[in-house]
């Protein structure tokens, strides 16, 4: 029997439920109409869920859908999408792109002209027309003749190589979205291999070869470890002058080499630097501290090792005081209180080890025989202008030895005047002294050493002599 549309089906079916002739809904009539109702719903126009099928028309789910036997993905009522892989054949457009925790670019990231080849007919004599990949409706090729342009394409092996081609453009055909280009000699590129483009391989505009306004580039290269911006780039190869400015480690250049760098180490390099505050800090973080050298010492004067607001920066401050120059041991040392030998606030740069002994006797150094005489020999130690007093050196490191013709008498009196019992001041008398007798042409010779530990190991000696 033909088939019959819904409102023929719905109309016989109404026909049989209200006849009431006797005998008249036979079974060949309740058959037919049954018969009809099957052969509709096999060619129905409703999705099936017992075999494949398709629509033409809308579908809509306003509870979502789930796809896959465990729900692999979810079309949800908020319109957001849940699944565990997304592969994109074209091109993906987004209004907004949230990355969650933390976004990962591998290899070299370019910011720059781009192009990715859609087909390429080859022209001859190294020479190929390159239709780019339309990512959208309205979108054009932005490469300009003369462009020179990089195209890298993945090996995909396990060391994870890949080779290169470098081109430059001859001509653009925005209507047709393609470019015409000649690829470089081998001796012209990087590596000294120029291979032939790929279909599916990204390019871009490394510079170009007339236009100063196309001839720079910025990128950043994980593989390297540095963000490079280029300059004045004309051709595949790089020269020195091409780098403009890079942060990270630092590149192999002639203009380098001899510099004291840390090739593991970052650095910043740039034509010029703008800044409002400079801090500089060691391998520890711990901030560095620009000497200022601030003159003469003045007893008013608030000297630091810190931070100053002011100025905005780090300094420890340097002063000059007794023929030495002095630099700040402590954040704020004290003030009026003198930099010299015993201030631990202060520590000396230039002639804390200029220290000169000097001995002078009261009385004279000389004494006639037979008389009666007391004088006291006066030790000054001297800090280049500065005169070290007995109480900064410390009685324990000052010595008194005494040296004439009578040896056992020297060794009794060296004993009685042992290390530290006697200061800068030694009173010396005609009968306990010196060697006795005393008579004309009698001699003895004092030696004084005082050591100070924080200048060095050797002692600072001077003597004097007594004669008769």
């Amino acid at each position: 029997m033909p088939s019959l549309t819904y409102q023929q089906i719905y109309e016989l079916l109404t026909t049989v439920r209200d006849e009431r002739r006797i005998h008249a809904n036979t079974a060949t009539r309740v058959g037919e109409a049954m018969l009809a109702l099957l052969a509709y719903i096999a060619n129905a126009p409703y999705l099936r869920k017992d075999q494949a099928d398709a629509t033409n028309y809308l579908l809509s789910l306003l509870a979502g859908a789930v796809v896959g036997e465990s729900g692999q993905i979810r079309l949800n009522p908020d319109g957001s999408i849940s699944c565990k892989r997304l592969v994109v054949e074209g091109s993906a457009i987004f209004n907004e792109l949230v990355i969650n925790h933390q976004n990962v670019l591998e290899g070299d990231t370019y910011f720059t002209d781009k192009g990715i080849i859609e087909n390429i007919v080859f022209l001859g004599d190294r020479q190929f027309r390159i239709e780019l990949r339309k990512l959208y409706e309205n979108d054009r090729v932005t490469f300009h003749t003369y462009d020179v342009l990089k195209c890298a394409m993945n090996n995909l092996d396990l060391g994870r190589t890949y080779r290169t081609s470098w081109m430059r453009v001859d001509s653009v055909d925005l209507d047709a979205n393609s470019i015409d280009v000649t690829l470089y000699d081998n001796e012209d590129v990087p590596g000294g291999v120029n291979y032939a483009p790929e279909v599916t391989a990204r390019m871009i505009r490394w510079g170009n070869q007339v236009d100063p306004d196309r001839q720079q580039v910025f990128f950043v290269s994980s593989k390297d470890g540095r963000f490079l911006f280029l300059q004045g780039v004309t051709q595949p190869i790089l020269t020195d002058g091409n780098y403009a400015a890079f942060f990270g480690v630092p590149p192999q250049l002639d203009i380098l080499k001899d510099l004291p760098l840390n090739a593991r180490q970052p650095y910043v390099f740039a034509r010029g630097i703008i800044y409002q505050d400079l801090i500089r800090v060691d391998y520890q973080g711990n901030p560095y501290y620009s000497p200022r050298d601030l003159g003469t010492w003045d007893s008013e004067h608030q000297y630091i090792r810190g931070y100053d607001e002011t100025a905005r920066g780090y300094f420890v401050d340097r002063v000059w005081w007794g023929g030495c120059l002095w630099q700040a041991a402590v954040t704020k040392p004290t003030i009026g209180r003198e930099p010299r030998y015993n201030n631990t606030d202060w520590v000396c740069l230039l002639g804390g080890k200029n220290m000169t002994l000097e001995i002078w006797s009261t009385e004279g150094d000389a004494f006639a025989a037979g008389s009666s005489w007391n004088t006291t020999l006066m030790a000054e130690l001297w800090n280049a202008e500065m005169q070290i007093a007995e109480a900064e050196i410390g009685r324990q490191n000052i010595v008194w030895q005494r040296i004439s013709e009578d040896t056992a008498g020297d060794v009794a009196w060296n004993i009685q005047h042992a290390q530290g019992t006697v200061g800068l001041q030694l009173p010396v008398s005609s009968e306990a002294d010196v060697p006795q007798p005393w008579s004309a042409k009698s001699k003895v010779n004092f030696v004084c050493s005082v050591l100070l530990p924080e200048v060095g190991t050797t002692p600072i000696t001077a003597d004097y002599t007594i004669i008769g």
